[in-house]
């Protein structure tokens, strides 16, 4: 009995599985509402971005049509069900961001009518300064769509800054 007792143990062992290696995580299943996304900023953009410190934040958020007009998780307006969102901060270059599908709220999905969409924005991140200084293009539409082929989003300095990415506002009566 006692060696039955002490093989039990060493049997189970084998069994088990191996202790993972230091640095061998896992790697996590990527999300079914992940896609790419090619942003381009222009040069003036970039280096105005790049002289202040600033970075740029894509923004996702998901959303759907609902079903019917009662429907769960339906927002107060009774126009869309929300489905969360996410903040991709990155560097002030052109870049291929991967929209990983994290902030993808799947709660009220069968409320959606129809393939969940997205929206995507762009813009400065304001940490070195208050104001927006990017006027960017925006995707708004299915994500099944966004996951055929990246999205393109260009991204140029808002008309009227400054060098010092002031807004600049004329005064005066005009024709003087």
């Amino acid at each position: 009995m006692k060696r039955t007792l002490l093989v039990l143990p060493f049997a189970l062992a084998a069994c088990s599985p191996a202790p993972a290696a230091p640095g061998d995580e896992a790697a996590t299943p990527a999300s079914p509402y992940a896609f790419d996304l090619n942003l381009t900023l222009t040069t003036r953009a970039a280096e105005q971005l790049a002289r202040t410190d600033e970075r740029v934040i894509v923004n996702a958020m998901y959303y759907g049509l609902p079903t019917s007009d009662d429907a769960p998780g339906i927002d107060r307006e009774g126009m869309e069900i929300r489905l969360g969102s996410a903040e991709i901060e990155v560097a002030p270059e052109s870049s291929a961001v991967k929209v990983a599908g994290e902030g993808f709220d799947a709660t009220y999905l069968t409320s959606v009518k129809g393939d969940p969409e997205v929206l995507i924005n762009v813009y400065s991140a304001r940490k070195t300064h208050e104001n927006n200084l990017l006027s960017c293009g925006i995707y708004q539409g299915p994500i099944s769509m966004a996951q055929k082929k990246p999205v393109d989003i260009t991204c140029d300095l808002i008309e009227g800054l400054s060098e010092d990415g002031d807004v600049v506002v004329e005064t005066g009566t005009p024709g003087q």
